[in-house]
């Protein structure tokens, strides 16, 4: 859903159950989003062109997730860290997703795939 506002500005929402307004959602989608989108478009850009395929299909999610979080790590260098409880939530959520990503890659690369054989 976050790609459709990449693409679609106008378009705000704010985080259900919280008193952000519009205007502070939409620094946070531009702020986060869009440079965990661009980093991994760039990374992806990147390992196709050197010929570096993915090692397991759980990779590009785990991608996305690190650039994502990475760039909510930058907000938190802000003079005044104004999304709130939400913002930690958010933030707390993609660190935890990211970690089981990445077991689950770890475990699926050492997995021995007999079809392969």
């Amino acid at each position: 859903m976050s790609l459709i506002f990449i693409f679609a500005n106008e378009l705000l929402t704010v985080f259900p159950g919280t008193k952000l307004e519009p205007s502070i959602m939409s620094e946070w989608r531009t702020r986060t989003i869009q440079p965990a989108l661009y980093g991994t478009l760039a990374y992806f850009i990147f390992r196709y062109l050197t010929g570096k395929n993915p090692t397991s299909p759980v990779w590009p999610i785990f991608a996305i997730f690190s650039f994502f979080t990475a760039a909510q790590i930058f907000l938190f260098f802000d003079e005044e860290y104004k999304f709130g409880l939400a913002g930690i939530l958010t933030f707390v959520c993609s660190i935890i997703v990211m970690l089981i990503l990445r077991l689950a890659h770890n475990q699926l690369k050492n997995e021995i795939r007999i079809d392969t054989f």
